[in-house]
C-alpha cells in the first residue's frame, strides 16, 4: 500500500567538498545522498530470507487505534507516541533480548576526510557489539518528497552504523548488511544496505568513487513518484507480513549473515 503526500522535490547543488555535507544525518538532503555515491533501488522479498515461526502477543492491536488517533494530535506529540508504539512491538518480538540489544536514541558518526558527519537514530538494535538495525520514526505531517519522506536521513543513518561497525570488525572482510525500518504512523517501509569494505576505506580520501546500495521493499512505483512505498499495520494481511519481515530479518542476523568475508 503506498500514501499520498506533499510532493516538493527541489534542484539540489552539488556538493565539491566534504566540508559541505550537513554536520547531522537529520539535515541531509539528496545532494548529500548523491555526493556521498549512495544509491536507492528497489528490492524484494526475498531480501529478507526465510522465516521463522513465531506466536505473537494479541494486544498489539490496541496501539494501533491510539496511533491512529495521534495523528491528528499536536506536532510536538505525534513522533513520541509512535516510538511508543515501535519500542513496543521490537520488545514483543523479543529484539531487546539476548543475542540482541536494543538501545535508544544511540549517537553514532562517519568520517569524510576532515568532515565528521553526527547521526542519532529513534531505535538501534546491536549484536556482539555491532549494528545490526537501525529504526526511524516519522509522522505523515513531518515528512516530505523533499527528503524521501526520511530516506535521505536514513541514508545517513545506515553509513554512519556501519562506518562504526567497520572500525569495531577485526577482521578482513568484504561486505556488510545492515537493514532499517522507516515506520511513518502504522506505515512501514523496509531496507537492506550492503556496505562494502572498501567504500568505507576509501572515505578517508574524500568522496569515494564506489558506491553504497540500499535496497527498499516495497518497492517505489516510478509512476506515482509522490506516494510513499509502506504496508500498513492497520491492513490485516499487510500487518502479518509487516510482522514476517521483522521475523526474518532477525533470523537473517542470528544465523551471522551480516557479514561476508569474500
Amino acid at each position: 500500500m503506498s500514501y499520498l503526500t506533499r510532493f516538493d522535490q527541489k534542484p539540489s547543488i552539488k556538493l565539491n567538498s566534504p566540508l559541505q555535507l550537513a554536520d547531522s544525518t537529520s539535515e541531509f538532503r539528496w545532494r548529500d545522498i548523491r555526493a556521498l555515491n549512495i544509491n536507492y533501488r528497489n528490492g524484494d522479498i526475498k531480501m529478507f530470507g526465510e522465516l521463522q515461526v513465531i506466536s505473537f502477543n494479541t494486544s498489539l492491536p490496541s496501539y494501533i487505534s491510539d496511533v491512529l488517533v495521534k495523528e491528528l494530535a499536536e506536532a510536538g506529540k505525534r513522533e513520541k507516541v509512535i516510538d511508543n508504539f515501535v519500542n513496543f512491538l521490537l520488545g514483543i518480538l523479543k529484539f531487546n533480548e539476548y543475542p540482541f540489544k536494543l538501545k535508544l536514541k544511540a549517537d553514532c558518526y562517519f568520517q569524510v576526510d576532515d568532515k565528521v558527519v553526527t547521526s542519532e537514530t529513534n531505535f538501534s538494535i546491536w549484536k556482539n557489539k555491532l549494528y545490526v538495525i537501525v529504526n526511524e520514526d516519522k509522522h505523515i505531517h513531518n515528512v516530505s518528497n523533499h527528503t524521501g519522506w526520511g530516506e535521505c536521513q536514513i541514508a545517513g543513518e545506515l553509513l554512519a552504523s556501519a562506518y562504526i561497525n567497520h572500525r569495531e570488525i577485526a577482521e578482513r572482510y568484504a561486505v556488510q548488511t545492515i537493514f532499517a525500518i522507516r515506520v511513518i504512523g502504522t506505515r512501514f517501509t523496509f531496507y537492506r544496505a550492503e556496505v562494502k569494505s572498501s567504500y568505507l576505506n576509501s572515505l578517508s580520501e574524500g568522496f569515494s568513487d564506489k558506491n553504497l546500495s540500499i535496497y527498499r521493499y516495497p518497492a517505489l512505483n516510478d509512476k506515482y513518484p509522490n506516494r510513499i512505498p509502506c504496508l500498513d499495520y492497520t491492513d490485516p494481511n499487510q500487518r502479518e507480513q509487516i510482522l514476517e519481515i521483522m521475523i526474518k530479518i532477525k533470523n537473517f542476523v542470528i544465523q551471522n549473515k551480516t557479514i561476508r568475508y569474500n
